[in-house]
């Protein structure tokens, strides 16, 4: 009674290798299919391959002098005009297919494609690195003058929330900031 194979009890029918062989065999670009767009399987790069960072641009493709940025313009297809209008009043300027004589035409968006470069409400935008190095100096220090206010509040003995008196020698002579640094690994 058990001599029937589990695929038959459940109903399945078996396939059959050989079939599935010949089917694969014949090439897909043999048949010619009416269609309303050309078929772009023909056109089709085999060398290229899938970056799992789609907006990874190569370095050397950015122009000497300019830096180049990824720009939030929309979330979930919501436009956030206020967070990009920031980044072009710091001289961030959105990049066209057709700019630096179309080196990023194709690239992230299809061929030829008009407008500006937008992958999933990104939009590739450069500045001159100039500018770029002197707001990241101006980060820097506007970063260490915060921190150096917050060390003269407590070596001064100014510590809010405090209720004994801070400003005794003794409380003075132990508040103490103790600085180390540690290197960690930056991924390119």
């Amino acid at each position: 009674m058990n001599d029937i194979p589990v695929a038959k009890k459940r109903g399945r029918p078996r396939k059959n290798p050989e079939v599935e062989r010949e089917v694969l065999r014949e090439p897909v670009s043999s048949k010619k299919f009416k269609m309303r767009a050309s078929p772009n399987w023909e056109t089709v790069d085999p060398n290229a391959t899938d970056s799992p960072d789609r907006l990874k641009i190569n370095p050397e493709l950015i122009p000497a002098g300019m830096s180049a940025q990824w720009v939030t313009d929309s979330v979930i297809g919501q436009g956030v005009p206020q967070h990009r209008s920031e980044f072009e009043r710091r001289g961030w300027t959105p990049v066209h297919q057709d700019d630096f004589d179309g080196q990023f035409d194709g690239l992230f968006m299809p061929k030829g494609a008009a407008g500006e470069i937008n992958v999933e409400g990104l939009v590739l935008m450069m500045r001159p690195k100039e500018m770029t190095l002197k707001a990241e100096r101006a980060d820097k220090r506007k970063a260490y003058e915060q921190v150096a206010i917050k060390e003269a509040a407590l070596t001064g003995g100014d510590l809010p929330g405090v209720s004994l008196d801070t400003n005794h020698p003794s409380a003075r002579n132990t508040n103490r900031i103790k600085k180390s640094r540690e290197a960690i690994e930056i991924p390119d």
